[in-house]
């Protein structure tokens, strides 16, 4: 379909490949293929499966830029040497996990073959080639869904008949199992050496596909795998596999099967147990098998065998985050959550390599980095229970109730400075609003000392890390968003230096045992991905890479591999109204929702891969909701907040920029004149009031109106805030989270402000733009919104009495959800994160969705 050429990203400082449309295939049927390739290629996300950077068209013809794969075919892979039927399920497992994950996306690749599995010169494959991948429902599809082959030109089909399933060698319509049926082939080819369906031409080929059996597999490959690829070839496909994870959970007990039949009984068994005796075998299993096979305190080295990612948790529809290993390896504990901060879930532990995933609480708040006490008995995890109210929490490993350590703590490790007994290191609020600093102390919190203390008051050390030296600290800070991750002293003798990659936000720091390397997480570009520096000042190099995101680090003791949370993070903006749900996107991730006044529009952000250090980068779009159609405005930004003036014809945003101080510009929505930048003003959030008169919140924390030309400046808070909500119908009020966590309505006339709520006050969590704000009114001034935060959430509509801007609260705010549903006429909405307009019944609201699994990454 094209030629492919290597290419180097001179911004980035990296190789991708660039496949360009060939000439001969230029016509309007290659061109919707090709780009549903690119459509359907770009939205799978997973590290088996080739990663898409970008798409266009340049001087005619059609182009995609993709990662660059440094080794070549799998074909080339099975040639280079004899392999065994171990080293090619390990190799293939993962392809077959990437295809899982398409198939759940509902796309289906077609044409699997070895030209279609690309290899890395460390060995790691990944898919690629969705050029005649077809959405299952077949709305992309030439045919609609009516044949399984697609004809370019007269006598020209598109496929490789040798791997074709029966069902598209007859021209039946298939499903995923015809993917599996070709998956088979493959595997069957490189462990016989020969494909299973060989003939003297395409013809007889496909006969032989459609009416004859293999020659079976010989002795040397293990009956459990000749079994799994005899399933995979049947010709009915009633017969096969019904779906590739099952196929992927075979291969993988395959690979342990020499592992599990040594192992005791008790843990051949485990899956009929409850869950307390399944953590107790774990735990004794763990026990003796330390003592027999614990490993040497020898420094990191380079695996023997080829580099492999290896899956330790399969959750297929939601996240596993924030891994934490215990001190001799072989336990692993993780958060079940929505989030790779705080994440509303659970703490989970299991047995490495093999251990069924056991729940240790229940409760369904949101925690934060699990931590093994030094014994592996304990599993030590941040609960949040308020703005202001972090804590340490403690559960038995063995299962029970989990209570209260530690106070006003979070992000807590054990640590063993040279010389000293057993210490923690944490995080605490300093008392200087939400400032907060490391420090250390003894379990009992004597001999506290403070580590770092970031220097501006709205700084946050949220986690840390010390070296096996006991002589530097790792350190996450957030300051409003995620900032490069820094290297302190542990003497608290300085403010150290920054470190990782530069300028990236980093959200995870971990050393080797050996101390030799400092890893972080960080987003220099692309996403979230694994770096690493040499200690103390060597030059960031890049360990991980691809479409999905790495984040969370743990080393394994023997400082061979470490553990993280690889996935990705979407969003999509639905609308709701008298006929239902709608979807409005469909791709990438788009937050920041907003209707316009007639209701006829909806615009959003959708968010930009170009770093900053800020959670809310984005491309400002608008779509009609009577067309459909998509419009991106004011192209030459990236946006982080934005504002719609009450007519709907102008737009005030603040965009990204790392140059240059943050300032406001407006813009007309139909572009008939160009975006004029606010004069003299550093600011951080802007909003039009109900005249069409802009409120703008700037550096200094005071809250201004002006005109939307910016002239007629005055203040109109003198209180320092954070945040602002919303201004009221009549310009009268405005509702801003101030100090600590109160979120108040202050007077625009003057006079003292009147207390919402004294503990809700957030700007939104790790990926904000998704939630609401805390309080917001309907342009026509009949109803007041509330998102109660940040504890239970839940979005209501207040009617609001006529001439009245206010509802009436009960004497110091609203505390609890209990408290705002109780409001005169309050009705909660449906959906937990709405952005509603002048109707309540009409509104829009975002559906995020997280996939994430735990991987062992080797280190080479």
């Amino acid at each position: 379909m094209g030629e492919v050429y290597k290419a180097h990203d001179t911004k980035l400082n990296r190789d991708v490949a660039i496949k360009i449309l060939s000439d001969d295939l230029a016509d309007a049927a290659a061109r919707r293929r090709f780009q549903r390739e690119a459509q359907t290629a770009s939205s799978l996300n997973h590290p088996h499966i080739v990663t898409v950077h970008d798409v266009g068209e340049h001087d005619g013809r059609q182009y995609l830029v993709t990662e660059f794969i440094d080794g070549g075919t799998l074909t080339d892979w099975a040639c280079l040497e004899k392999r065994s039927w171990r080293q090619i399920v390990e190799l293939l497992v993962g392809v077959a996990d990437g295809l899982a994950t398409a198939h759940a996306a509902g796309i289906l690749h077609r044409d699997i073959k070895p030209e279609n599995i690309l290899v890395t010169g460390t060995g790691y494959a990944k898919l690629a080639d969705f050029g005649l991948a077809k959405l299952n429902e077949g709305v992309l599809d030439d045919s609609n869904g009516a044949t399984v082959t697609i004809q370019t030109r007269p006598g020209i089909v598109v496929g490789t008949i040798p791997y074709m399933s029966p069902e598209q060698a007859s021209g039946r319509p298939s499903d995923a199992r015809s993917d599996v049926f070709s998956f088979g082939v493959v595997l069957y080819e490189l462990l016989a050496g020969r494909r299973p369906f060989i003939a003297a031409n395409d013809l007889a080929t496909l006969n032989a596909i459609v009416n004859d059996a293999p020659l079976p597999l010989d002795s040397s490959v293990p009956s459990g795998l000749r079994n799994a690829v005899e399933k995979m070839l049947e010709k009915d496909p009633a017969n096969r596999y019904q779906s590739v994870r099952d196929l992927v959970v075979d291969l993988r007990r395959m690979l342990r099967t020499s592992i599990d039949d040594a192992a005791p009984a008790s843990l051949r068994t485990r899956r009929t147990l409850t869950p307390v005796l399944v953590a107790s075998a774990l735990v004794t299993a763990a026990g003796v098998a330390w003592i027999l096979l614990r490993p040497s305190a020898a420094p990191a080295t380079a695996p023997t065998s080829r580099p492999q990612y290896i899956q330790l948790t399969s959750f297929a529809s939601d996240a596993a985050v924030q891994p934490s290993l215990s001190g001799d390896g072989r336990f692993l504990t993780y958060i079940r959550g929505d989030s790779t901060f705080v994440a509303r879930g659970e703490v989970y532990v299991q047995l490495l390599p093999n251990g069924d995933p056991v729940a240790l609480t229940h409760d369904g708040k949101q925690k934060m980095s699990p931590a093994f006490s030094p014994d592996s008995t304990h599993v030590a995890y941040t609960l949040l229970t308020g703005s202001e109210d972090w804590n340490i929490w403690s559960v038995p490993v063995l299962g029970g109730q989990p209570r209260e350590w530690l106070t006003n703590t979070e992000g807590l490790t054990w640590i063993h400075p040279t010389g000293s007994q057993s210490q923690i290191l944490f995080s605490e609020l300093t008392g200087q609003g939400i400032q907060m600093a490391v420090s250390t102390a003894t379990e009992g919190r004597l001999n506290a000392r403070r580590v770092y203390t970031p220097s501006l008051p709205n700084g946050m050390a949220h986690r840390s890390s010390l070296s096996p030296d006991g002589r530097s600290v790792l350190v996450v800070e957030m300051l409003g968003a995620w900032q490069p991750c820094r290297l302190v002293p542990f003497d608290g003798s300085g403010k150290g230096r920054v470190v990782g990659p530069p300028s990236a936000p980093c959200t995870d720091a971990a050393w080797s045992p050996d101390g030799a390397w400092m890893y972080v997480a960080a987003n220099a570009g692309d996403g979230y991905h694994i770096w690493r520096q040499k200690y103390p000042d060597g030059r960031p190099e890049q360990v991980t890479n691809g479409a999905t995101e790495e984040q969370g680090l743990a080393f394994a003791p023997d400082g061979r591999s470490f553990v993280t949370s690889i996935g990705i993070d979407q969003n999509t903006v639905w609308l709701h109204d008298a006929h239902g749900d709608r979807q409005i996107t469909s791709q990438g991730y788009a937050y920041q929702p907003t209707l316009s006044p007639d209701a006829k529009r909806v615009y959003y952000l959708l968010r930009s891969g170009i770093t900053t250090r800020t959670w809310v980068s984005g491309e400002l779009w608008v779509s009609d909701l009577d067309t459909g159609q998509r419009q991106r405005l004011v192209p030459d930004f990236l946006i982080e907040q934005y504002s719609l003036s009450p007519d709907g014809t102008l737009v005030a945003f603040k965009p990204i920029s790392n140059e240059e101080p943050a300032s406001i510009w407006v813009a007309a929505v139909d572009g008939s004149s160009p975006p004029r930048r606010l004069p003299g003003m550093v600011a951080h959030q802007a909003m039009f009031g109900p005249d069409g008169r802009l409120f703008v919140l700037v550096d200094d924390g005071h809250l201004y109106r002006l005109n939307a030309d910016g002239g007629g400046r005055e203040k109109v808070i003198d209180d320092r805030i954070s945040v602002v909500y919303g201004i009221s119908p009549d310009g009268k009020w405005a509702a801003a989270w101030s100090s600590g966590t109160s979120v108040l309505f202050y007077p625009l006339g003057g006079g003292e402000p009147i207390e919402l709520c004294p503990a809700c006050g957030t700007i939104g969590a790790e990926n904000r733009g998704i939630t609401p704000p805390v309080v917001s009114w309907s342009r026509n001034g009949k109803y007041m919104y509330l998102h109660s935060a940040p504890t239970t959430r839940a979005t209501f509509a207040i009617p609001l009495a006529p001439g009245q801007d206010l509802p009436s609260l009960p004497k110091g705010g609203v505390r609890t959800i209990d408290d705002v549903a109780a409001l005169p006429g309050a009705k909660k909405l449906p959906q937990l994160r709405a952005f509603p307009g002048d109707d309540p019944s009409v509104y829009t609201f975002v559906r995020p969705t997280s996939q994430r699994n735990i991987y062992r990454v080797p280190v080479s």
